[in-house]
């Protein structure tokens, strides 16, 4: 197969394939196309520019690294956006994980100083997510208690409601994402 040269119109897909090969001034084309939009997504979802800056960069250190593998054949932008998704998903969840360990700590401290702001505050995040859980699909929902409230393991849940131990696993994994993004976004 030809390649017109990086600087006349090459398809996204014939970048990708030179990519492939190694090359750095078909990735650097990639790079210029795609990383304004790219930083507006992440920028949109995160309302941090230095953080969407870091992700974004991320993602197409991602890809370079991917370099010899990628098996992209329909649409660079949606792979592209697709993995941008993933790690914004990612960092939200990490946000949130440090955040209700900032919770639990003030928590800790609280019971030993009787803080009541800390007390309302722990008392206000479950209850988000105890109306979060309640607009959760119905089988999502009924795993999700069954792990997280009940915390019986998925082998347990996949007999009492007669799924497989994969759709458990999916479901846990599904409601947590949910959970993470709409208390988050909220």
């Amino acid at each position: 197969m030809r390649f017109k040269s990086i600087g006349e119109e090459n398809s996204d897909l014939d970048l990708v394939h030179l990519v492939n090969q190694g090359n750095k001034a078909a990735f650097n084309e990639l790079y210029e196309r795609y990383w304004e939009i790219s930083y507006v997504v992440a920028c949109k979802r995160l309302n941090d520019k230095d953080l969407a800056k870091d992700i974004v960069h991320d993602v197409f250190f991602y890809i370079w690294t991917k370099r010899g593998t990628l098996l992209i054949n329909k649409s660079f932008s949606v792979y592209l956006y697709a993995c941008l998704k993933h790690k914004i998903i990612d960092e939200v969840g990490k946000q949130n994980h440090r955040a209700k360990q900032s919770v639990l700590l003030r928590a800790s401290l609280s019971e030993s100083g009787n803080s009541t702001i800390e007390h309302v505050i722990s008392k206000d995040l479950a209850c988000q997510i105890k109306r979060k859980v309640n607009l959760l699909p119905e089988k999502m929902k009924a795993v999700y208690r069954l792990s997280r409230e009940e915390e019986l393991t998925v082998e347990e849940i996949s007999t009492r409601l007669s799924l497989s131990s994969q759709t458990v696993k999916n479901q846990i994994s599904s409601a947590l994402k949910r959970l993470r993004i709409s208390v988050y976004c909220d």
